[in-house]
């Protein structure tokens, strides 16, 4: 384990690591721990520090360079804790206060941001909305007598169309009685929460006029309600990672970049445990693609009780303080910005 001393070197040393991507020498620690301790002694500090994993050098001639232990040792106990400046909540700010109709568009956006901020590649991740956000309004729009257009209104304003053919020609008389059934029985559900006996109320309106619309919504209703468990990852500013060294070899970026294109939000958060934020560094990370980067993530509370993410995925060599401290601020954000939708949106609605 290593001493305090040890600590301080290891500190300074991750430090000037994070500023430079250049593995640090003994002269240049020296100078900038200013403490008095010879190059000698820094040599042997770091040998001990190597010995224990925390360092390693890459080249025999080479300056140290820091272990996904020695990044784990220095969040954990000596990295300082980072305070947002005044423009940094400046930014942070305009990006929250972005008022967007469409809630996923919202977040979409907003990792777009905090990618251009952060520069690194942002990852946003959320409950597939339709399935969790409770019905508030069903309409059907018939476009010919073999064919109409079903769109359901979530909570929060999401939209969700599907175009239902049939073999027979629907009559016109009566839809509009269906139509109010449905919304009698369904409005405040969430598609996965549908019952049988509500099911069975509406195929007595429905009758055999409309029993084949009626299985088109309910089966539209199904689709919807597979997705529950799921989530929407929206990726931003992967491109970003290949101006870092650490991503220089082009198949190692590839693998990376093709990777966080199509990873599913479950395989990212499958290493979380309880807290608000999260760092996995390197090895830490159970997926192979990430074993060389690190992921920060900050949870976010979302409408329904659900909860949503945002991180950041970079190399190893970040400035943890700093990411760590903007995804906090934008996590508690979020959650106040998606409160302050839904009460927008349901005093519009008693109004």
């Amino acid at each position: 384990m290593a001493n305090d001393r040890q600590k301080l070197i290891l500190k300074a040393l991750i430090d000037m690591y994070i500023d430079t991507a250049e593995p640090v020498g003994s002269k240049a620690l020296a100078e900038r721990l200013g403490l008095g301790l010879s190059s000698a002694t820094l040599r042997n500090e770091m040998a001990a520090l190597i010995e224990e994993g925390y360092l390693e050098q890459p080249h025999t001639s080479a300056g140290r360079i820091p272990t996904h232990k020695g990044y784990r040792l220095y969040v954990n106990e000596l990295m300082n804790a980072y305070s947002l400046t005044r423009e940094d909540v400046s930014e942070l700010n305009s990006a929250l206060k972005l008022r967007i109709s469409e809630y996923d568009r919202k977040l979409a956006e907003v990792g777009q941001i905090l990618s251009e901020l952060t520069r690194y590649a942002s990852v946003t991740m959320t409950p597939k909305l339709a399935s969790v956000e409770a019905l508030r309004r069903i309409e059907i729009v018939p476009c010919d007598p073999t064919s109409c257009v079903v769109i359901l209104v979530t909570g929060v304003g999401t939209v969700k169309n599907k175009l239902c053919r049939f073999f027979e020609p629907m009559p016109t008389a009566g839809l509009s009685e269906l139509v109010a059934a449905l919304n009698a029985e369904l409005s405040g559900i969430e598609p996965r929460n549908v019952t049988f006996m509500q099911v069975r109320r509406l195929e007595a309106v429905a009758g055999e006029d409309f029993r084949e619309l009626l299985a088109a919504v309910l089966e539209f209703l199904k689709e919807i309600a597979v997705d529950a468990d799921e989530l929407e990852v929206s990726l931003s500013g992967a491109g970003r990672l290949l101006a870092y060294p650490e991503y220089r070899d082009i198949d190692r970026a590839r693998e990376l970049l093709e990777f966080l294109g199509a990873s599913h939000g479950s395989e990212l958060l499958s290493n979380r445990g309880d807290s608000p934020i999260v760092i996995q560094i390197g090895d830490e990370n159970t997926l192979p693609q990430l074993k060389g980067s690190s992921l920060v993530l900050a949870s976010c509370k979302m409408h329904g009780g659900n909860t949503g993410y945002v991180g950041i995925v970079g190399p190893t060599r970040m400035d943890y303080s700093r990411i760590a401290a903007r995804l906090s601020f934008f996590a508690k954000g979020l959650s106040a910005g998606m409160e302050d939708m839904i009460n927008t949106d349901d005093s519009e609605k008693d109004d």
